[in-house]
């Protein structure tokens, strides 16, 4: 459903601790039925061989490494996936957003979520968006993650993100998507492009 309102791409959590993990087993039979269109981005945290040899194994398009991974190992990564890299931060201030540069020419794309004390994401709360701008200096497109569901994706998107990445703001329970919520996300954006 998600695809068809108009996702850019659609994330498979495999991290074994986050509440909206799926096993690499679990995920086979669902990313196999997705159009060709669809773009399956698997999300991994301090993972990188296994990011790698889940990547290849499920034909992902991309993977996105929500960690602490340094430049090296997302380089690493890069070299053994041919897919899409998406390095996610988590900038509590502007100059946070330095740590950008050193991934200048390894990921395609710098997701900025909230920084929020002892967590790697899926938290829900928002960050600060105005960091957005300001990280796209770096000439690395950026996704905007974070508390975004329909009643703030409007707010999100003033930032001009490259894209928004959602997760509990359209969710009926951790996992599960609540198809009211996605389609009310996806009208304000069409009400946005009108």
């Amino acid at each position: 459903m998600a695809q068809e309102l108009g996702a850019w791409a659609l994330g498979f959590i495999f991290y074994p601790r986050s509440k909206r993990y799926i096993t690499p087993a679990a995920a086979k039979p669902v990313i196999a039925s997705l159009p060709a269109a669809a773009q399956p981005i698997g999300v991994f945290v301090n993972q990188t061989l296994e990011a790698v040899a889940v990547g290849n194994d499920l034909v992902l398009k991309g993977l996105q490494l929500h960690g602490d991974e340094t430049p090296d190992e997302c380089k690493r990564v890069r070299d053994n996936f041919g897919g899409l890299l998406i390095k996610a931060l988590r900038p509590e201030k502007e100059s946070d957003l330095e740590a950008i540069a050193a991934y200048k020419g390894i990921a395609d794309y710098i997701l900025l979520d909230a920084a929020v004390a002892g967590q790697y994401g899926g938290t829900g709360q928002t960050g600060d968006w105005s960091l957005a701008g300001k990280a796209k200096t770096y000439g690395i497109p950026v996704i905007l993650a974070g508390g975004i569901g329909p009643e703030n994706i409007q707010s999100a998107m003033a930032a001009h993100p490259f894209a928004c990445d959602l997760a509990g703001g359209v969710e009926a329970s951790p996992g599960v998507k609540d198809p009211e919520k996605l389609k009310a996300l996806f009208g304000a954006l069409k009400g946005m492009a009108a």
